[in-house]
């Protein structure tokens, strides 16, 4: 076939003798719409089982190879994949498994396939410029008070009542060797990406919940006056940022005002 398309004259010769053009391509037979259709209807859900399976390693190690497979028929059925990138259709996996049967014997399972997911997105997702911290020379106090920081598209936090990052961490060990105590063991994992591989590591609570907040919008003088409420000590505040300058996870900082007027003039702040 190679052949005939890098040859531009056989290709025109093929093109009037039709015998010569059957011999390179089989032109399918007509059919009806029903039996065209039944192509798909094994090859469809496979498809959507490969993708699946390959988002959440973990979940379908965890389950085993049957039972996820019939997971994924009842998630097809259920849900409508409104996207043509199969990458895209583990979306609504994580909350579709709080009301699965699976869950019931194995409770971990939506907050596990939550951070299968946020690690698929990390891998995928666009890297914007790494932060210069030396544009902040001539920062007031009251900058730094109403400052909010802008992460990279690939940084998660994942916070569960199960140990779901030693879970995670088993994906490629065998069922029967997996010893993990799932008794009282909360977790707080944070998702981050160094070049293409993806990190999860475990937060303490208060580094948690001060990553969590300044991930939803929170200035960073608001946050740290709730720590301090809280009893916490202000100045773990400098040891959690500098890990989040080490791992690259600080996409900007700015002010909320700063940040209007660049978005007016479309330029992004700096």
């Amino acid at each position: 076939m190679a052949g005939q398309i890098l040859n531009p004259d056989r290709l025109e010769a093929c093109s009037r003798e039709a015998g010569e053009w059957r011999a390179v391509i089989a032109v399918p037979e007509r059919g009806s719409a029903g039996a065209r259709l039944r192509v798909y209807a094994g090859g469809y859900p496979v498809r959507v089982q490969e993708a699946l399976a390959e988002s959440f390693p973990a979940v379908a190690h965890v389950v085993g190879e049957g039972a996820f497979a019939d997971l994924v028929r009842r998630y097809v059925e259920a849900i409508a994949l409104h996207s043509y990138n199969l990458n895209d259709a583990g979306a609504d996996l994580p909350a579709f498994l709080r009301a699965d049967p699976l869950t019931g014997s194995l409770p971990f399972l939506p907050d596990l396939a939550r951070l299968e997911w946020h690690v698929a997105r990390a891998f995928h997702a666009h890297e914007q410029a790494t932060f210069d911290p030396t544009a902040l020379a001539g920062w007031s106090m009251d900058d730094w008070d109403g400052a909010m920081l802008r992460f990279q598209p690939w940084v998660a936090l994942v916070t569960s009542e199960w140990p779901i990052r030693e879970i995670w961490e088993a994906r490629e060990t065998p069922i029967e060797e997996i010893d993990i105590d799932l008794h009282n063991r909360p977790d707080h994992v944070l998702v981050c990406r160094s070049g293409y591989a993806v990190r999860c590591e475990s937060a303490g609570s208060a580094e948690a919940e001060f990553l969590g907040a300044l991930l939803e919008g929170q200035t960073l003088g608001s946050v740290v006056a709730t720590l301090t409420a809280r009893g916490g000590d202000p100045a773990s505040v400098s040891t959690w940022l500098a890990r989040c300058m080490a791992l690259r996870m600080i996409a900007n900082c700015f002010t909320p005002g700063q940040d209007v007027a660049m978005h007016h003039s479309g330029t992004e702040p700096r």
